[in-house]
């Protein structure tokens, strides 16, 4: 077992190592004594596994300098980034985002942006957690996802300044500082940062359109291509205070602002053609999207102590309001000029303004020698109001689209109270929570005059367990429920248009997916460590197309397919070659099952997928260092979607300038320009066939001066 992974090591060649759970970056060996804690390696810093989560040091890894929050969360352990943004880990889409631990209230599309426009070199770590305890929300069938920011803490002046450049199809910059002055009882920090991302994506669809079910003859043919340039701008900031009221009490108070603009331009062409290969529409397609937002965040925490040791009680109030407006323009012209076919152009303008008021409170309470607990409520008040209006040309006169246009107003209260109880004994620990969520919405379409209303009250145990068989053995095993509520983008009716011929609709009859999981596992020293995993998700959310070859139109939306299943093997194995040679393999094969009528079939047939990350770093001299990341996955299945194998082979190099006070980082991500996103689809009496060629081949060089 041992010769065959270090096979597979050494025939992928990439970089990797891990460190301990301690939350300082101490460079030597750490004994901890934490409850789900598995140490894998030695040395400082790129992994720490434990059993309910991998943590990922983005700040020690040189082939994440330079990009952005996405472009690292598509190289973490077991996380897959779709061509739009979407996260899914090991398999699975509907995962929960934190910053900072705090729970995003954005939009999957707000939140690609704002990923997109955080630069890597603000992120501190990732936690992919699949298991979280009843103290997290129960959102995200699939698990959460934490990004930690950076935030000094040191005292005096202490800061860094950095910059890069790279270059893709387009390209891409991204400069800013950060600074923080501690002095006695008394804290301040900031931070700046500038983005501007280029961009350009090649998209394919092939759709063909058949008589009957059994797909023996086709009807019409049609082949869509583009060519897209997205330009992302933005400014991204944040000051804060702390103060020390006391030595046991601890206030802080800042404001987070995050500013862009994003345009999609997109030229194409759109050919339809009938069973005997005779063009029937050949039109040149245009497309233009223009965005912008500001978002800001007022918030205020603070932590307190108490007398009797290792009793405390933390609060956390947020205000978040954000403003998000997209003006489209989409046009078809034909390219025949003895067709009669007549497209009418089209614009949109959607304005969408999101308020949300967070507030928690939490304790921990030691009960007797080796025993606490953990309790607390939270609160999450949200509006979202988004008067969207389209329009179409006729006769030179622009007309409202009654079918599209829409006033959608959603509302949601989220109120949330949890226990989580924690015994440590010598050999064996043991935690175990439950939390109660009470979800109350009203969806209110003002040009419909329709209003709906909903509430309902969840309970989601958790439990999760560690055991030393010895000093170099033991065994994990965790439980979780959890929810996935549908956005008000999911339920709003209405249509969001891609382009002339491509839309998406809400369903407002979607329900919440409901997902247990489990978890066993057992390590093996600092070296190894294995897991068995499985979760069932009930009403689970799948996206379905429907094609009308009349109009050449395809509308995408969502339906709850009666269940799923998700069940595999996770394998981490660390190994040091020579002492400048380390290497880290993360192995894990999972499968997805789907059940339920899905457009007049019963039947997605499953695929087990192969997820591999072998990862190398070397240690050059002591202030150079190197890098190389390789990670393949085979054919997956995404609801009704079939998604090709993808690999990715991306290198670094660093170098500790100016007294080790500078770092000078060159990297080359996708070298190969082999991580694409192509995904295929049979159902009913269509087949659909997408081709996303993305911009990943990215060269970058960095700069980073601590101050």
């Amino acid at each position: 077992m041992k010769n065959f992974i270090t096979s597979i090591m050494l025939a992928f060649s990439v970089y990797g190592y891990s460190q301990t759970e301690k939350e300082t970056d101490s460079i030597v060996e750490t004994s901890i004594n934490v409850l789900d804690e598995i140490v894998i390696t030695k040395k400082k810093v790129l992994y720490t596994q434990k059993s309910d989560r991998l943590v990922f040091n983005v700040e020690n890894s040189i082939v994440s300098e330079g990009g952005t929050a996405l472009d690292v969360l598509s190289r973490a352990p077991g996380v897959v980034v779709s061509q739009d943004g979407e996260l899914s880990i090991r398999g699975q889409q509907g995962v929960g985002v934190m910053i900072n631990g705090k729970l995003t209230q954005l939009s999957q599309k707000e939140l690609a942006n704002y990923l997109k426009s955080t630069a890597s070199s603000n992120i501190k770590q990732i936690e992919v957690i699949t298991n979280p305890s009843s103290k997290y929300d129960a959102t995200g069938k699939a698990g959460i996802i934490n990004i930690v920011l950076k935030k000094p803490n040191a005292g005096g002046l202490k800061g860094t300044v950095f910059t890069n450049y790279a270059r893709g199809r387009k390209n891409r910059t991204n400069s800013g500082v950060n600074l923080s002055y501690n002095k006695e009882k008394f804290g301040v920090y900031g931070n700046y940062s500038y983005t501007f991302r280029g961009e350009e994506e090649r998209k394919e669809f092939d759709q063909n359109q058949y008589t009957d079910a059994t797909r023996q003859t086709i009807s019409t043919k049609n082949h869509q291509t583009s060519t897209t340039d997205e330009p992302l701008t933005s400014n991204n900031f944040k000051i804060g205070t702390t103060y020390e009221v006391s030595p046991k009490t601890n206030l802080e108070v800042y404001v987070d602002a995050k500013l862009g603009r994003y345009e999609n331009i997109a030229n194409g062409r759109n050919t339809l053609l009938n069973a005997m290969d005779q063009v029937q529409f050949d039109a040149a397609t245009y497309n233009d999207s223009k965005e912008k937002w500001n978002d800001y965040t007022y918030a205020f925490s603070g932590v307190h102590k108490f007398n009797t040791e290792g009793k405390n009680m933390s609060f956390d109030f947020e205000y978040e309001t954000s403003k998000f407006r997209s003006n489209q323009f989409q046009s078809a012209k034909n390219i025949d000029p003895l067709s009669t076919v007549n497209i009418n152009d089209r614009r949109g303008f959607i304005p969408s303004q999101l308020k949300v008021f967070t507030g928690k409170v939490d304790f921990t309470n030691p009960l007797k020698e080796k025993q606490s607990i953990e309790w607390g409520f939270k609160a999450s008040v949200k509006n979202n109001d988004n008067p969207s209006v389209y329009e179409y040309k006729d006769n030179n006169q622009w007309i409202v689209d009654l079918n599209s246009t829409n006033h959608f107003e959603y509302k949601e209260q989220i109120y949330a109270a949890y226990a989580n109880y924690k015994y440590q004994l010598e050999k064996f620990n043991i935690q175990g929570g439950l939390r109660s969520e009470y979800t109350a919405i009203n969806i209110l379409q003002k040009t419909l005059n329709e209003e709906h209303k909903d509430d309902y009250l969840k309970w989601f145990p958790s439990i999760a367990m560690k055991y030393e068989l010895s000093s170099n053995h033991s065994l994990h095993a965790s439980y979780s429920k959890r929810i996935n509520r549908p956005s008000q983008f999911d339920l709003n009716p209405f249509r969001f248009y891609d382009d002339s011929f491509n839309y998406s609709q809400g369903n407002p009859n979607l329900i919440p997916e409901i997902t247990h999981s489990a978890e066993i596992g057992y390590a093996w020293k600092s070296a190894f460590m294995a897991s068995l995993y499985f979760s069932k998700t009930k009403d689970v959310f799948t996206e379905v197309y429907v094609y009308n070859p009349a109009n050449n139109t395809t509308v995408t939306s969502q339906i709850n397919v009666d269940k799923s299943y998700n069940y595999g093997v996770n394998i981490t194995n660390t190994a040091e070659i020579y002492k400048w040679w380390s290497v880290n393999t993360l192995f894990n094969i999972f499968e997805n099952k789907f059940m339920g009528n899905v457009v007049n079939t019963t039947k997605i047939d499953p695929i087990v997928t192969l997820n591999l990350s072998v990862q190398n770093s070397f240690t050059i001299t002591e202030s150079w260092k190197a890098e190389a990341n390789a990670q393949y996955q085979s054919k997956s299945n995404l609801g009704i979607y079939e998604r090709d194998a993808f690999f990715d082979f991306s290198i670094g190099i660093s170098k500790q300038v100016l007294s080790n006070k500078g770092n000078i980082k060159f990297n080359i991500t996708d070298i190969f320009n082999t991580n694409n996103f192509h995904i295929n689809s049979v159902i009913a009496q269509t087949s659909i066939h997408k081709r996303y060629d993305l911009d990943n081949r990215i060269a970058t060089i960095a700069f980073t001066y601590r101050i």
